[in-house]
């Protein structure tokens, strides 16, 4: 296999775990991305277009879903804070805390 065929094979898999939820992983498949970036020429051979046109598509969709998920977070969070204030008015008046006793 190629590294830029692995490169192709870390996007799809990163896609995998975002779709699964487990955003909390991806950084083990930067660190192996990021390895074999390293080890690549400046210039890929054409020979490598098939695998990163796959990985570029795959990155693409890898951001997508990210962003998808940021937004379904953005918006229970909203939905939590609005029911937090809801809540609070149904708590009871709190007499304020006195600072000095009856002698003064």
């Amino acid at each position: 296999m190629s590294p830029y065929d692995a490169l192709a094979d870390i996007a799809e898999r990163e896609l995998e775990l975002v779709r699964a939820g487990a955003v909390d992983k991806l950084s083990a498949l930067h660190a192996q991305r990021n390895a074999i970036v390293a080890t690549l020429p400046a210039a890929p051979p054409a020979t490598a277009k098939p695998a990163l046109e796959r990985a570029a598509a795959l990155h693409a969709s890898v951001i997508a879903a990210l962003e998808e998920r940021m937004r379904t977070t953005g918006v229970e969070l909203r939905r939590l804070s609005q029911g937090r204030t809801a809540m609070r008015g149904y708590t009871p008046p709190v007499e304020p805390r006195k600072l000095v006793d009856q002698a003064g």
